[in-house]
Protein backbone atom coordinates (compact mmCIF):
# COMPACT_ATOMS: atom_id res chain seq x y z
CA UNK A 1 0.00 0.00 0.00
CA UNK A 2 1.02 3.16 -1.41
CA UNK A 3 1.01 6.28 0.83
CA UNK A 4 -0.76 9.44 -1.27
CA UNK A 5 -0.48 7.58 -4.78
CA UNK A 6 -0.82 10.52 -7.41
CA UNK A 7 -3.68 8.77 -8.58
CA UNK A 8 -5.43 9.54 -5.83
CA UNK A 9 -5.92 12.98 -6.63
CA UNK A 10 -7.97 12.32 -9.87
CA UNK A 11 -11.00 11.13 -9.01
CA UNK A 12 -11.75 7.23 -10.65
CA UNK A 13 -13.93 7.17 -13.72
CA UNK A 14 -17.98 6.00 -12.90
CA UNK A 15 -19.20 2.64 -13.93
CA UNK A 16 -22.87 3.33 -13.63
CA UNK A 17 -23.70 6.73 -15.99
CA UNK A 18 -21.14 4.76 -18.68
CA UNK A 19 -23.20 1.29 -18.38
CA UNK A 20 -26.42 2.75 -18.65
CA UNK A 21 -25.03 5.06 -21.74
CA UNK A 22 -24.13 1.91 -23.47
CA UNK A 23 -27.03 -0.30 -22.44
CA UNK A 24 -29.48 2.84 -24.21
CA UNK A 25 -27.00 3.05 -27.20
CA UNK A 26 -27.16 -0.93 -27.83
CA UNK A 27 -30.97 -0.78 -27.45
CA UNK A 28 -31.29 2.39 -29.84
CA UNK A 29 -28.96 0.47 -32.40
CA UNK A 30 -30.67 -3.27 -32.53
CA UNK A 31 -34.22 -0.65 -32.83
CA UNK A 32 -33.18 0.83 -35.10
CA UNK A 33 -31.58 -1.62 -37.54
CA UNK A 34 -34.69 -3.42 -36.75
CA UNK A 35 -36.96 -1.29 -37.58
CA UNK A 36 -35.74 -0.80 -40.87
CA UNK A 37 -35.10 -4.51 -41.58
CA UNK A 38 -37.80 -6.36 -40.03
CA UNK A 39 -40.37 -6.09 -42.25
CA UNK A 40 -38.46 -8.79 -44.70
CA UNK A 41 -41.13 -11.53 -45.62
CA UNK A 42 -37.73 -13.98 -46.49
CA UNK A 43 -36.46 -15.85 -43.32
CA UNK A 44 -33.13 -15.33 -45.13
CA UNK A 45 -33.21 -11.45 -44.90
CA UNK A 46 -34.58 -11.93 -41.38
CA UNK A 47 -31.55 -13.57 -40.23
CA UNK A 48 -28.90 -10.90 -42.05
CA UNK A 49 -31.05 -8.41 -40.27
CA UNK A 50 -30.80 -10.24 -36.55
CA UNK A 51 -27.24 -10.74 -37.64
CA UNK A 52 -26.62 -7.07 -38.59
CA UNK A 53 -28.43 -5.73 -35.16
CA UNK A 54 -26.06 -8.07 -33.25
CA UNK A 55 -22.58 -7.06 -34.98
CA UNK A 56 -23.85 -3.59 -34.39
CA UNK A 57 -24.70 -3.54 -30.74
CA UNK A 58 -21.20 -5.49 -30.52
CA UNK A 59 -19.69 -2.58 -32.31
CA UNK A 60 -21.20 -0.35 -29.84
CA UNK A 61 -20.15 -2.78 -27.18
CA UNK A 62 -16.42 -2.68 -27.74
CA UNK A 63 -16.33 1.18 -28.42
CA UNK A 64 -17.96 1.70 -24.87
CA UNK A 65 -15.46 -0.27 -23.36
CA UNK A 66 -12.67 1.27 -24.82
CA UNK A 67 -13.52 4.40 -24.12
CA UNK A 68 -13.97 3.32 -20.56
CA UNK A 69 -10.76 1.22 -20.64
CA UNK A 70 -9.12 4.79 -21.51
CA UNK A 71 -10.37 6.48 -18.78
CA UNK A 72 -9.12 4.41 -16.76
CA UNK A 73 -5.36 4.56 -18.49
CA UNK A 74 -5.75 8.30 -18.36
CA UNK A 75 -6.24 8.32 -14.11
CA UNK A 76 -3.47 5.22 -14.08
CA UNK A 77 -1.09 7.82 -15.81
CA UNK A 78 -2.09 10.78 -13.82
CA UNK A 79 -3.41 12.80 -16.53
CA UNK A 80 -6.72 14.43 -16.60
CA UNK A 81 -10.16 12.75 -18.26
CA UNK A 82 -12.47 14.13 -20.60
CA UNK A 83 -14.58 14.58 -16.95
CA UNK A 84 -12.93 17.18 -15.95
CA UNK A 85 -13.25 18.60 -19.77
CA UNK A 86 -9.42 18.98 -20.52
CA UNK A 87 -8.69 15.97 -22.53
CA UNK A 88 -6.63 17.00 -25.53
CA UNK A 89 -6.62 14.43 -28.63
Amino acid sequence: MTNGSSSDAIPAPGFVVPGARTALEMALVGLLIGLVGLPAKNALYLGVVALAALVAMTVVLFWSLNRQIRKWIRRAQGKPTMADGSDVR
